[in-house]
């Protein structure tokens, strides 16, 4: 009967056009399965549950009325042939096992059952009349002794809350005095960076005070007036005419940098040098010089003279 009822699913799927993996993928059965169905290797199936699952969705997907089928080709079939075998077993039963011939183990096993179940249904309406008679004729304790059992219970909790208390109060003063014990390094260590902070801004104000350079005249010679400039990293010569016109030519650490220049009064011009400066004056009346700032005290003379201004 389980091949017939496959080959009337395998008939109707073809006659669809479906494939078994258009059935897998509408009913979510396995592949196998829906074959092991149209084939009628029902052993192959995880079980008869899942079975009769299976021919219902399959039916379902392919327009049939799947209890129908299995009332006719599963459910009657199998009644119809469980019938010969037990007018068989009934008609002849053997000697050695003539009561297991008789009745069918089927047979057997539903009184059992239904035995067990009235069983378990009558104790289980004897519990409930043996617990309320339990309750019932239990004695009824007298009234002081609760009161002392109450008595006992309210002592012990008071005594509880008391040590709790006591407790929690040693705790919170522990703690406050960890808290200000620890509180105070803490601004100590706060304090300490602000002195450090104070000191760089008196370090940076210390390169702004630089000694002032010194010009010190040399005694002349060879027809050369010489001053040494000691304090100074570099020359920063600045001539000015205050008053008349000057000519003169000028050379710094040996390169030639005014070969021939003539300032009128109020004019000037700056040189800067590594090591030194010379000026070839054509009078010195009416002239100043002055390096990084500082004077330089030039002769009272009336001839042209040979000024030079080295670093020190």
């Amino acid at each position: 009967m389980h091949e017939q009822l496959g080959q009337i699913l395998r008939a109707r799927r073809e006659s669809l056009g479906l494939t078994v993996e258009d059935i897998e993928e509408r009913t979510k059965i396995r592949k196998r399965y829906i074959e092991a169905l149209e084939s009628g290797q029902w052993d192959v199936l995880p079980g008869r549950v899942y079975a009769r699952g299976f021919v219902r969705s399959y039916a379902e997907v392919l327009g049939l009325d799947g209890s129908e089928l299995l009332e006719k080709y599963v459910d009657h079939g199998e009644t119809v042939s469980a019938e010969p075998g037990a007018r068989t077993d009934s008609r002849a039963p053997t000697s050695e096992h003539p009561a297991a011939e008789r009745k069918p183990a089927a047979r057997m096993v539903e009184p059992r059952s239904l035995n067990e179940m009235g069983r378990t249904r009558s104790r289980s309406h004897e519990r409930p009349e043996r617990s309320r008679r339990e309750i019932y004729e239990r004695p009824v304790r007298p009234v002081g002794s609760w009161v002392g059992q109450g008595l006992l219970i309210v002592g012990a909790l008071v005594v509880v809350g008391g040590l709790y208390v006591l407790l929690h109060h040693h705790h919170g003063q522990a703690t406050r005095g960890a808290n200000s014990t620890a509180s105070s390094p803490q601004k100590t260590q706060a304090t300490k960076p602000v002195t450090h902070k104070a000191a760089p801004p008196k370090r940076a104000t210390q390169p702004v005070k630089k000694a002032q350079p010194v010009v010190v005249a040399l005694p002349y010679a060879n027809g050369t007036y010489t001053y040494k400039v000691l304090g100074a990293d570099s020359l920063q010569v600045v001539i000015t005419v205050n008053s008349g016109e000057l000519w003169f030519s000028a050379t710094a650490d040996g390169q030639a940098v005014a070969p021939n220049v003539i300032l009128n009064q109020g004019q000037s011009k700056s040189f800067s040098a590594q090591n030194n400066v010379t000026f070839h004056l054509g009078h010195v009346q009416g002239v100043s010089i002055t390096v990084d700032g500082q004077p330089v005290q030039l002769p009272n003379i009336t001839w042209a003279p040979v000024v030079v201004i080295e670093r020190g």
